[in-house]
Formats: structure tokens, sequence, C-alpha cells
């Protein structure tokens, strides 16, 4: 019995402590513990709504799933995505006082268009990521880069940075820039400046994430938007 009450206590103190896994739209190298789900969601123009739901299956190793759809909210028929994406990240290299944490993973959905029923950038693939944490006034900041190969198209590489800043009270911010070097020539970062995302979020003990995002606030790929975000961790 005292076992089993000391196992739950560490479960419960991972769940408490959750990583970051994502700055705005792209990963970092934070993990899910064994034993502890995440769950994720977020909005879309107009009324969709993507999520996942990835579990911890070995230390440095998590997996799950994605879907979504257009519509979910509103008065219209819903209308899905057609495939269900795999989510993956294996973490071999943990942070030190002198080097990041770096992890590879990979994500096969691709970005829906902001209306309609299509999807509008390539899906990730194969990326690296590296994460770095420094002690700062007010609280953690947090830098973070990643490189991908989407199997949409393997011609070029992608190329992203991210960076997050807790603060006093659970608050935070959050924001990514992706080059699109790996998109057609039209919303590369030398002809469009990218894809910038920011965020603002409010955070209790690593466990629940709430989001107002800023998306494509460089209008590459239209006018930009809002949208709202969940991130839930708990154990199983």
């Amino acid at each position: 019995m005292r076992k089993t009450l000391a196992a739950l206590c560490l479960a419960a103190a991972a769940a408490a402590g959750g990583e970051l896994m994502r700055t705005v739209e792209q990963p970092t190298a934070g993990m899910v513990a064994p034993r502890t789900y995440y769950f994720s969601l977020s909005t879309f123009p107009s009324d969709g709504l993507r999520f996942s739901l990835q579990a911890g299956i070995v230390p440095r190793l998590h997996a799950g799933l994605g879907f979504g759809g257009w519509n979910i909210t509103g008065l219209e028929d819903p209308e899905w995505f057609d495939r269900v994406s795999i989510k993956a990240r294996f973490r071999f290299l943990d942070e030190s006082n002198s080097f990041p944490a770096l992890a590879v993973g990979y994500d096969n959905e691709r970005e829906p268009f902001r209306t309609g029923s299509n999807y509008s950038r390539l899906s990730r693939g194969i990326y690296l990521v590296a994460s770095k944490n420094f002690m700062a006034p007010a609280g953690d900041l947090g830098v973070h880069g990643g490189v991908c190969v989407s199997f949409d198209d393997s011609d070029h590489a992608g190329f992203w940075l991210g960076a997050d800043k807790s603060l006093p009270a659970g608050f935070g911010i959050s924001a990514d820039w992706d080059a699109a070097t790996n998109e057609s020539d039209s919303v590369r970062f030398d002809e469009s400046g990218g894809f910038l995302n920011m965020e603002l979020f409010w955070e209790s003990f690593g466990q629940v994430r709430i989001s107002l995002q800023f998306k494509d606030i460089l209008e590459t790929g239209g006018e930009p938007y809002r949208a709202l975000a969940v991130d839930f961790l708990g154990l199983y």
C-alpha cells in the first residue's frame, strides 16, 4: 500500500511539474513523462477546432494522435480532416548548464486553411529541436529552434525559432517564427517575412495552460487571426 501511494505521489509530482511542449505553433524539446498524458486543443477560422492527445510511453519518449475539423461550432455541418495525424517525440539529450536539450520528432499534421476544407501548409514531418532555459528577472526565459523535413515535399528543409517568458502569477508570453524555407517561394521569409505567431497565456502549476494566440501577424498566409488554446497535463 505504501509503495502504491509513493508511486502515485511521484506521478502526481511529475504531472504538476510538466515541461513546456510548444511555444505557439512550434514544438520544443519538452517531454510527456511516463503514465502522463498531454491534451491540447486550439481554434482556427472559421469555427475550426484542432486537438491532439499524447502520452508518455517510456522515459524520453511520447507519442499520440491529432485530429480536427471545420465548422465544429456554429450553424454549418462539421467537416472533419481527411486523416488522423501521428505525433511522436524522443529526447536523446537532456538540458545541462552549458548545452540545450535535443529531441527528434515526427508530426504529419498539415495546417488547415482558415476557411474551407483543404490544407494550406505542409506537415512538419521529421524534425530536430533544441531547447535551452535561462534564469531571468520575474521568471524563466526559454529559447528554442528547430529544423524539419516534410514528407509532403522533401526538396527543402524548414527552419523555425521560438521563445517563451514566464511572468508572475502564472502568466507568460511566447512567440515563434517560421522562416518557411520548405514552402513555396511566395511565403519564404525573404519574400514575406515568414510566419510569426505570439501568445499570451496563464498556467496553473504546469498542468493547465489557457492561451490567447495571435496567428500569422505578418499576414504571410492571409489575414491574421486570433485563436484560443487549452493545454492539459494529467495522469493515466
